[in-house]
């Protein structure tokens, strides 16, 4: 994020006749703007990076504003930073404004057409499945927005890899970054029929105890399968005889006919619905759960670019996502 370019730059100089007040009023936007990216990326020095800034600078301007407000914001030691209480409300209160200030000057933009770079990080299964169709359809709403995606299974560090959004699956948000859940993700329990034509009868969970299962660690409690029926839920250990964290990997194990494998359904929705693939129990459903979220920094989402993509993605996936819509139809 760089600062609006009315306030780049680590002195705020008046302009001949203004006043000793407007100096003190811009500066003390540049600080917040400053202290906000301090609070966000937790460190003097990638803040400093972001802001095209000197470390000193940062710094300077961070205990300019402790100095103003007479609160201690951030608590510094060698090896961290942490907000103090007062940090905290500081945080949320300058977010919104910074979000304002964007809004007001996005408005100047809107007589133009949306234009811009968006940088988005996603897992590669759902990336490669999914998302980069959606993607598509926004650059054709948008022509004058590029895309960069980059698909990668870890969760990136927004600031410091210059990303925008990242469109995550989890089951924890607690990360730093504002999130807004898009839809919620269900793994169902499938296999090829062909294997399934092969081995005995899978009729109740407690019989999968005799089968080859193909497994993805994270679906799994103590090495347990989890089913849910309504409010009942068991736990049934497996044996493994592929453990994989790529639930591609998995999906083509699968389709091989090499087990049964819990897998998302919108990875395997089409496969279902073609027949490749073949619901076990289809009458339970994986108890663990995860959601899909859009991550983004909340002071940057007066972004134009920014703020309409997580908005079509939500219009775009809708209440029901489209691969869970194919197949409870």
């Amino acid at each position: 994020m760089m600062l609006p370019s009315a306030l780049q730059g680590t002195r705020i100089r008046c302009q001949a006749g203004a006043s000793e007040n407007m100096s003190k009023s811009f500066a003390t936007f540049t600080q917040i703007t400053v202290f906000v990216r301090v609070a966000e990326l937790g460190s003097l020095s990638a803040a400093a990076r972001e802001l095209n800034l000197s470390p000193s600078a940062v710094s300077k301007s961070l205990s300019q504003l402790e100095d103003r407000l007479g609160v201690l914001l951030v608590k510094r030691t060698t090896r961290s930073m942490t907000l103090t209480d007062s940090g905290r409300i500081m945080l949320e209160r300058a977010n919104g404004i910074l979000s304002d200030v964007e809004s007001t000057l996005d408005a100047t933009r809107q007589s133009q057409r949306l234009e811009g770079t968006l940088r988005v990080t996603c897992s590669i299964a759902f990336g490669s499945k999914q998302l980069t169709p959606i993607v598509g359809r926004y650059l054709g709403a948008y022509p004058d927005v590029d895309a960069r995606v980059t698909l990668e299974d870890r969760l990136v560090n927004l600031a410091e890899e210059n990303f925008d959004v990242a469109v995550r699956i989890t089951g924890d948000t607690d990360s730093g970054y504002a999130a807004r859940k898009l839809a919620p993700i269900h793994w169902v329990y499938c296999a090829a029929p062909a294997y399934l034509a092969r081995h005995e009868a899978i009729l109740e969970p407690s019989d999968l105890m005799r089968h080859q299962c193909l497994v993805y660690p994270e679906m799994t409690m103590n090495g347990a399968w989890t089913f849910q029926r309504e409010m009942m839920v068991q736990h049934i250990g497996i044996a493994s005889r592929l453990t994989s964290n790529s639930s591609l990997a998995l999906r083509e194990a699968a389709l091989q006919g090499y087990g049964v494998a819990c897998l998302p359904t919108y990875l395997v929705s089409h496969d279902i619905l073609s027949g490749h693939l073949k619901l076990v129990v289809p009458e339970y459903r994986a108890a663990i759960s995860h959601s899909l979220y859009a991550m983004y920094y909340r002071s940057r989402y007066a972004r134009a670019v920014i703020r309409s993509f997580i908005d079509f993605l939500v219009a775009d996936i809708g209440e029901v996502p489209v691969w869970d819509r194919a197949l409870s139809s």
